[in-house]
């Protein structure tokens, strides 16, 4: 057919009732691809054509695969060989895939219990045959985790869309990120899957979303760990709490996290986080959100409570400092370390 496409009424009946309206969306687009003799679209050119992000562009491309209408070789996309009975189905000529309601998870309130519930095989077969996006689920989860599920992992992730109601797109965004951490065991995949559903994370937007902040997040820490020097060990909770109030909540620039760490071990000799933290807030709160804010404001300070400015990098040691300007002893170091103490002190006390 040359100015058209064909779906068999086997397809409109397999797929169309139940399948997503963009899943569908992207089949066509493909579809249509195909026949104009065009290699299959990349990802990030469906994400561009179709308003969607590359990432659920490739979910919905890996669910397709995973329902045999697509397969993936030598890198890229290609329209899987039919059975010849299927050539024999009937076929109907569409221009616009029709409307169908995205399944719905049931509500959080009625799968969440107290214990994860047990399922037998045969029910979770069953469930497959009946819902294509659970057999869907479980070919792209050993996609993404590069092996075969066992029973007890497809068991666990059945879990999370029957038990939880998590949708099953959630449930592969979750999964996904997870490979990237390297942390897929059965109880790090739970823990977090109940976090989501805690969060209320029930589509696909949400968890890109929700995932993109973890990341970020993440990110923010390998960089603040960098800062600290802490190479060879976890983070506590608290020292994690530190690090999400100063970078996602604060929006505090690394920079200024590595003169408050600075500033800190030059006043108290060691790594202090609630002095890092009351540190940073103080200078948030007084407007100053760059490093060179805060030698302003010290600049500042200095005059009014010295007359010339004497940057100071260390406590006194006994040894008179020289003035910046003009190289000479200065007899006043004393008076300006012990003026920047008291500061110190009203700023940071009750400091543990």
């Amino acid at each position: 057919m040359k100015d058209g496409i064909t779906l068999s009424f086997d397809f409109i009946d397999e797929y169309v009732r139940f399948t997503k309206p963009e899943y569908i969306q992207v089949f066509l687009y493909i579809k249509a691809a195909a026949a104009r003799g065009k290699a299959l679209p990349l990802a990030e050119d469906i994400a561009k054509a179709l308003d969607i992000s590359p990432v659920k562009a490739e979910f919905i491309l890996e669910y397709w695969a995973s329902r045999g209408e697509i397969k993936f070789e030598n890198g890229t996309y290609k329209f899987a060989e039919k059975k010849s009975s299927d050539n024999n189905s009937k076929s109907s000529s569409v221009s616009k895939p029709k409307p169908a309601a995205p399944v719905q998870a049931l509500p959080k309130s009625q799968h969440i219990r107290s214990t994860r519930p047990a399922y037998s095989q045969k029910e979770i077969n069953t469930a497959a045959k009946e819902d294509k996006q659970i057999s869907g689920m479980f070919y792209q989860a050993e996609t993404i985790l590069k092996k075969a599920l066992s029973p007890s992992e497809t068991e666990l992730l059945f879990s999370f869309h029957d038990w939880l109601g998590l949708p099953v797109e959630v449930i592969l965004m979750l999964l996904s990120y997870a490979a990237k951490k390297g942390k897929t065991t059965k109880r790090y995949l739970e823990t977090v899957a109940i976090d989501w559903a805690d969060k209320g994370i029930d589509n696909f937007e949400a968890a890109e979303a929700y995932v993109s902040e973890l990341e970020a997040t993440d990110s923010a820490e390998n960089k603040v760990r960098s800062i600290l020097g802490i190479y060879n060990r976890g983070l506590s909770s608290t020292e994690r709490k530190y690090i999400k109030l100063w970078v996602n909540e604060l929006k505090i620039p690394t920079e200024l996290i590595s003169l408050a760490y600075d500033r800190t071990v030059e006043y108290t000799g060691k790594l202090s986080w609630s002095y890092m933290d009351k540190l940073l807030q103080s200078w948030i709160a007084n407007g100053c959100t760059t490093v060179d804010d805060v030698k302003a404001a010290d600049e500042k300070f200095y005059k009014a409570n010295g007359g010339a400015y004497v940057k100071i990098n260390q406590k006194d040691s006994g040894k008179k400092a020289k003035n910046k300007f003009n190289n000479y002893e200065d007899g006043n170091m004393e008076k300006y370390a012990d003026l920047e103490e008291q500061l110190l002190d009203m700023m940071l006390d009750n400091d543990d």
